[in-house]
């Protein structure tokens, strides 16, 4: 262990591609080369901006003691701790210190892989992870997207631009660049060396259809965090069957191994329904014989455009609890709601939406206002409490409140006479949870399918069945 006198001898560089950020009192550093992120307390602001701005560190210890009125010996001691904790995380580097080669398991997870970054970030009310939408135009039609093809905007690269600035003085640290498809976009590989030089840690969402030798090559000069590639089977036929379009399951394949062989992290993003249930089984180890990572997703929200007819194609109850029966997707057993406080998605127009999934309800434009004017509103403050208690009226009847994972997006926030409605996607998911575990699926939920069924069979007259009843009933068995 190096003494307090050994501070005097500190020659000290900071590591490329740092990005620096402040959430609430804390601040955040971002390796973009580990894809890690670090937030340190106290004075470390302080001594972080110092060492910027290339003080030397004994200059730097004075300074703070004096300001302080505190002990150079324990200012000596307290910055050396630092220093040795920035050298460890690969965030600095010090002259004459060589670090040894450190088995993966023993090395310290960094608090965006703990929880640690989330948790502050909600606390502060600081964006940590931002959807950010590039286009709507997508070479695809997938059955599930929820996008509104009629439009067609397409973001002028200057006010992308313009959105990471906002983010990142804001606080942000990670975002992902979506669409619509980016790579119909020319000027891509522009907005992700743009997103490098904001320090943010950034995923690419992708179908992949448009990636080639070049862009791989291109892609691999970055430091992107991930590739994550839409993929819907394990074969063509399935995977073609809710792309609508032949011919794109081998490219998208074709693009996850180019990047995998470029050391680019590639993970396949599998949205299981009804069709591709089967297949979905399968789909992990075909994603290992890739080399890639792979995520499923169940969670349908309505079109952007207001129709509901990709919901019936999610799967029904008992499919969705036997994939949680087999582990593939698992409930979020502490979800805590981070909608309009910590996450957000930007859409291609400037409107801000609480999340990811919430597309009923804005937050405000960035063509008509800053982020930092939209975060610090009102109308923010009381949308996030509206999401936080959403509660519709079929809840007050329902005994198993305890076991629904509280997501205002799937219980159908603002969506057109969904406080009156009988059932929701969140209801589905509840039941299955509860099947999944061996208890009963709610009463509720089981009489609205039984009721509605019947209704069809029967023709009943008196029974005004709306197309989003019809749909729902058929999934609930």
């Amino acid at each position: 262990m190096l003494s307090a006198q050994s501070v005097s001898s500190l020659s000290v560089t900071i590591a490329p591609h740092i990005g620096v950020r402040t959430i609430g009192s804390k601040l955040c550093l971002i390796n973009q080369r580990r894809r890690e992120i670090w937030l340190c307390a106290g004075i470390s602001g302080r001594i972080w901006n110092s060492l910027s701005a290339g003080e030397a560190v004994p200059a730097i210890v004075e300074s703070i003691a004096n300001r302080f009125r505190v002990p150079a010996d324990k200012v000596s001691r307290d910055t050396l701790q630092f220093v040795q904790q920035l050298w460890q995380r690969e965030l600095i580097e010090v002259a004459g210190w060589h670090r040894q080669p450190e088995a993966a398991e023993a090395r310290e997870a960094a608090h965006n892989q703990t929880g640690h970054l989330y948790e502050e970030a909600l606390k502060a009310s600081v964006l940590f992870r931002v959807w950010l939408d590039l286009l709507i135009p997508c070479n695809l039609r997938c059955r599930h997207c929820y996008l509104d093809f009629s439009e067609t905007e397409v973001v002028p690269l200057a006010e992308v631009y313009s959105r990471m600035d906002q983010l990142a003085e804001h606080g942000c640290p990670e975002i992902v660049l979506t669409g619509g498809e980016i790579f119909l976009r020319r000027d891509l590989l522009d907005i992700v060396a743009y997103a490098q030089s904001k320090g943010f840690l950034f995923d690419l969402y992708t179908n992949g259809n448009f990636i080639d030798e070049r862009k791989a090559d291109a892609l691999a000069r970055h430091l992107v965090s991930t590739v994550q590639i839409s993929v819907y089977g394990t074969t063509a036929a399935i995977h073609e069957s809710i792309t609508r379009k032949p011919g794109t399951f081998n490219k998208s394949i074709r693009a996850a191994r180019l990047l995998i062989e470029r050391g680019i992290p590639v993970r396949l993003q599998c949205h299981v329904q009804q069709d591709n249930f089967e297949d979905a089984f399968r789909f992990p180890e075909f994603a290992r014989s890739l080399g890639a990572e792979h995520q499923f997703d169940t969670k349908l929200v309505p079109n952007r455009d207001g129709s509901k007819e990709l919901l019936r194609f999610g799967v029904s109850v008992g499919q969705q609890a036997e994939l949680y029966r087999a582990g593939l997707i698992k409930r979020e057993t502490k979800f805590v709601c981070t909608a309009a406080a910590s996450k957000a998605r930007i859409n291609a127009h400037g409107d801000i939406y609480p999340c990811e999934l919430m597309n009923t309800v804005t937050l405000g434009n960035l063509r008509k206002e800053s982020l930092k004017e939209i975060w610090a509103s009102q109308r923010r403050a009381a949308l996030r409490r509206q999401i936080l208690d959403y509660k519709p009226k079929r809840c007050g009847g329902c005994s198993h409140t305890s076991d629904c994972e509280p997501c205002a997006a799937m219980r159908g926030f603002e969506q057109p006479n969904h406080m009156d409605a009988p059932i929701s996607e969140s209801c589905l998911l509840t039941a299955a949870s509860l099947a999944a575990q061996g208890r009963a699926i709610p009463a509720g939920v089981q009489e609205f399918g039984d009721d509605c069924i019947a209704a069809i069979q029967h023709s009943d007259p008196a029974r005004a069945l709306t197309p989003l009843i019809q749909i729902m009933s058929a999934r609930v068995s």
